[in-house]
């Protein structure tokens, strides 16, 4: 009885496939539509035809893993559930906008779609996987769709950025991260050389949420060069020791537990180096707002930079602060290019979207959130 349920469960969700395909495709072709008549018709047919086999890739991912559409070693659920679906959803929007890898950057208003895509399919990264754990419903499928559309997401963003001159051709190898893990690994299991288990990271999902916020900031027409260069070259030096981290433990090089939170090494870093680099964002803060409080289109851009910059040396929302006033960093330099003192406090800013407020924080309203994942029971 336990097989006929779970076929006919399968059945069912096949049917419900095909049902999400054709409504994908049905999407794909309104958008089609509509960019046709902002862009050129071999542009359109290009976005078209790319976004069509992204999205032929995630309905194959789907259909071969339906069987997993349960939890652990569960009965097969013959609906999706809203986390499975909110993550479907996700997927055709990131198809959608792997379109734009086949046109050339567009202009005027079109040039806010690529941003807003990706935007769109990843901020929900967050709230699928809270759906999954208050539902209970964390389903291996969900894993797998989710993972995907994050690691297929994150690539097509960072050669996307590549493409339109936005960030240098060596951050491809940043996005492409997770595949040279993966491919790192087969190759070792093939050639019978110790593989270790991977141990659950905080610091993993966080650069992971980080890599996608850079991404998506930097695909809108606001930001441009030399700051997305610089900020790319600061987000991509802790994936890059982040990555060398992770295949020294899987490879046995680093012993499990090494640079554990309570290693002194790692308290330093994460609690008192925060500190300097407070006061440091304060200081280069105060020097880069000057240009801009003097130039008539920019005093509020440079009021806002003096604001942020006080919230972060009072360690209020330290993150929150730091991401903002690099954006603003950003938005400014359309205006006033940065010196040198601009471009060392993009990397202090980095520093504190990595590592927080760190000790005698006033406000450390995010660390909750960063140390566990919301839905996860108390």
């Amino acid at each position: 009885m336990g097989g006929k349920a779970e076929s006919r469960a399968v059945r069912i969700l096949c049917g419900k496939t095909v049902g999400a395909a054709a409504l994908g495709f049905f999407m794909l072709g309104i958008g089609f539509t509509a960019l046709t008549r902002a862009l050129p018709a071999p542009a359109a047919f290009g976005w078209f035809a790319l976004a069509s086999g992204g999205w032929i890739y995630f309905i194959f991912l789907l259909w071969t893993n339906l069987e997993h559409n349960r939890v652990e070693a569960g009965p097969v659920f013959d609906t999706f559930g809203p986390a499975n679906l909110l993550t479907i959803g996700r997927a055709a929007l990131m198809a959608s906008f792997m379109g734009f890898l086949a046109i050339a950057r567009p202009d005027g208003a079109p040039a806010w779609l690529p941003g807003s895509l990706y935007l769109a399919a990843a901020l929900p990264d967050f709230v699928d996987g809270i759906l999954a754990r208050r539902t209970g419903r964390v389903t291996r499928l969900g894993e797998i769709l989710d993972l995907n559309v994050d690691s297929v997401g994150v690539f097509a963003a960072a050669a996307l950025a590549v493409r339109y001159g936005i960030v240098p051709w060596w951050y491809l190898p940043i996005g492409l991260a997770r595949y040279l893990f993966v491919i790192g690994v087969r190759l070792r299991e093939r050639f019978g050389l110790p593989v270790r288990e991977l141990p659950p990271s905080i610091r993993r999902r966080g650069f992971a949420a980080l890599k996608m916020g850079l991404m998506f900031v930097v695909l809108f027409p606001v930001f441009g060069p030399p700051a997305t260069h610089l900020a790319a070259a600061a987000f991509g030096a802790p994936f890059a020791v982040g990555f060398l981290w992770d295949w020294g433990l899987v490879t046995g090089r680093i012993r499990p537990g090494t640079g554990g939170p309570d290693s002194a090494t790692v308290r330093a870093v994460t609690e008192y180096l925060p500190v300097l680099l407070r006061a440091a964002a304060v200081w280069l803060t105060w020097l880069v707002s000057g240009p801009l409080l003097s130039v008539p289109e920019t005093p509020g851009v440079g009021l806002l930079q003096i604001v942020t910059g006080a919230l972060i040396g009072l360690g209020v929302a330290t993150r929150t602060a730091a991401m903002l006033a690099a954006g603003l960093l950003g938005a400014g330099q359309n205006l006033v290019l940065l010196d040198s003192s601009g471009r060392l406090l993009v990397f202090v800013l980095v520093g504190l979207i990595f590592l927080g407020g760190g000790r005698c924080s006033l406000l450390p309203v995010e660390e909750r959130l960063v140390a566990r994942r919301i839905g996860d029971p108390d």
